[in-house]
Order: C-alpha cells, then structure tokens, then sequence
C-alpha cells in the first residue's frame, strides 16, 4: 500500500467519524470539518486527483455500505435536536444537569453520552452528590472535562465546559456549580456533553436519571 492511499484512507476515516459523531443546527461534523479544512488550505487536491483509484473503490465498495446502516440507526436520536426538555420533580437522590434543555443526541453504541442543549454560560451542576476524581483538557476531544465518582459505583462526565470552577478532590453536592456550558474540544454548538457510568460501565443516563418532560410545544407558544 503506497503513501498516498495511506493518506487517503486516513483523511477519509477521519470525516466518517465526524460525520457520524456529530450533529447541530449548523450541519453535520463532515461539512464543518470541510470548511475547517478549505479555511486553512492543508487539503492538496492535486495529491488527491493522483491518488490510486483502487483507493476509490475500497471506500465506494466497503466503507460507504458499512456507514449506511450505521447513519440509519443514528437518525431517530438526530430528531430530537429541536426539543425543549424539562426536568420532573423527583426525591430521587439522582439529578439532571440542567433544569430545562434540549437534546442534540442521544445515547447509543457510538455515542455513549447525552448531549444537553442551553446557552454557553448556563451553569452545570452534578448529577448527585460525590468527589471530584480529575479535571482535564483536550484541544480536539472533551475540551474542559471532569469526572465525579458518587455512591454506589457510580461516576457521571462532563465535557465541552467553557469553564470549570470546582477543583480534584473536591466534594460536592447537588447543589455545586462544576462549570458552565461552553465550546471547548470538538463541538458544533453549545452543550454538554453528559456520561454516566455504573461499576464502570457507560450506561443511559435516561435510565438512571429521573423522568423527563417534552414541553416543545409550550416553549414554541411562549416564542
């Protein structure tokens, strides 16, 4: 296998993935990554042209099929961009980051998260009571992120936060701030991007979480 199909094969991976992980109102991670990619001028297309077109075909005749499928189990979740969610009074020890919000994805087998839709600078609060575990920062994943341990085995990650006000170690309650929704890492829109685990495995957060309430159409009227 030559260079330049190497090349090839990558860059195509790499706007898959992006195609497939993400979603807003401004369009698909794949036409944003292509602005990104023409604004900064790193695509050679002459490189392009010259390429194997056995590489062409390889794409055409197994990764475009196998993507197929996988677009179409995505398409329910990308529905729910445009609702409006609030949260149903609840005793139970477990809580929702936000009070009222909207979903741009859901939870599935390749996105094992929530994303939670408000205005950058709405603030973020955990979903129990626990323990600050870490704090990080990722130029292309998470951005400012953190990670909470709570009771019963169970941990909950934040990411994407344009701010992050709690510090490693720290104990907090549901009523701490973390942060505050922002743009950080690769994101197309303000969010949060919300995992919880249990024993260390990503679960729902629609099964964990209390019960949520669609109120869209009276969001719509109040507009």
């Amino acid at each position: 296998m030559n260079q330049k199909f190497k090349e090839l094969t990558g860059v195509l991976r790499s706007l898959l993935t992006l195609a497939l992980t993400t979603y807003s109102e401004e369009g698909s991670g794949l036409g944003i990554f292509l602005r990104w990619l023409f604004r900064k001028r790193k695509f050679d297309f002459k490189q392009l042209i010259g390429v194997n077109l056995a590489g062409f075909a390889f794409f055409a005749a197994v990764i475009v099929p196998q993507s197929q499928s996988v677009m179409s189990s995505l398409e329910l979740s990308l529905k729910t961009t445009r609702q409006v969610i609030a949260v149903e009074d609840s005793a139970s020890p477990f809580q929702w980051p936000l009070k009222t919000f909207g979903i741009s994805q859901e939870f599935s087998a390749f996105h094992p998260a929530m994303d939670l839709t408000d205005p950058c600078g709405t603030p973020i609060y955990p979903i129990a009571n626990g323990t600050v575990q870490w704090i990080q920062y990722d130029t292309y994943g998470y951005g400012y992120h953190l990670l909470l341990s709570h009771d019963n085995n169970v941990g909950s990650l934040y990411a994407h936060m344009a701010k992050i006000i709690v510090s490693e170690g720290q104990h907090v309650n549901k009523f701490t701030q973390l942060g505050k929704i922002g743009l950080t890492g690769h994101t197309t829109g303000c969010h949060v991007h919300v995992e919880v685990y249990i024993n260390g495995q990503a679960t729902n957060p629609l099964d964990v979480l209390p019960d949520l309430k669609d109120v869209t159409a009276t969001a719509e009227v109040q507009q």
